[in-house]
């Protein structure tokens, strides 16, 4: 048993490099597009507000296997481009955490209180610079726990990059496993590596939101 694992150990490694790549990408693309989308939907902007608004609703009332084959399917066919499933596959994921990571980022925008803001400005600061220097720094402090907790999720949902043809983690064992049958310690050590990076994860988030806490005196 163990000397079939150790055999298939490589394969099992690429496909966990596989899954560490998707979710890496997705991460920091989702992050990206959250941003504009919180900030647009906190400061009310006519349109783009609604907009964002639907965009959020609609993404997070549909399953991300939905939206992963809409993105390698449907995309490509009314855009007429071509793509593989890896890109699709982070596009998918990328579209689909920014709306719940917009989210997060709005509630932080929302528990700023509004006197800083109002001191910031009656000092005579540029609104770009309070958002820089004040809302956004005390914003990241409430957003990021549920941000890192959206990631923890996103590494999870990387399994069912599958159903395009990624050989993603899950993929390497279920194929390891149709190949020598033996579920137990493959899709344990399938288990075991999710386990050690979503812990992984959930340590820099807390340490990270300890780094930014304002201390208490």
């Amino acid at each position: 048993m163990a000397e079939s694992l150790l055999r298939n150990l490589p394969f099992l490694a690429n496909g966990f490099l596989i899954t560490l790549k998707i979710a890496g990408w997705t991460a920091l693309f989702g992050t990206l597009l959250a941003v504009p989308v919180a900030l647009l939907r906190h400061f009310r902007v006519p349109v783009a507000a609604q907009l964002c608004a639907a965009y959020v609703g609609l993404i997070r009332g549909t399953p991300v296997l939905v939206v992963l084959l809409l993105c390698y399917f449907a995309l490509p066919a009314l855009f007429g481009y071509r793509t593989s499933a890896y890109p699709a596959c982070i596009l998918g994921f990328s579209v689909f955490i920014a709306a719940y990571c917009a989210e997060d980022m709005r509630a932080g925008l929302a528990a700023v209180p509004p006197p800083l803001v109002e001191a910031g400005l009656a000092l005579g600061l540029p609104r770009r610079r309070v958002l820089r220097l004040i809302v956004l720094p005390l914003a990241a402090r409430v957003a990021i726990p549920a941000l890192f907790g959206q990631y923890v999720r996103m590494l999870k949902y990387t399994s069912v990059a599958s159903m395009i043809g990624v050989n993603e983690l899950m993929a390497s064992g279920v194929l390891v496993n149709a190949r020598i049958f033996q579920p137990l310690p493959i899709l344990g050590a399938v288990a075991a590596a999710y386990l050690v990076v979503c812990l992984a994860i959930s340590l820099v988030g807390r340490s990270l939101q300890r780094w930014l806490a304002v201390p208490v005196r």
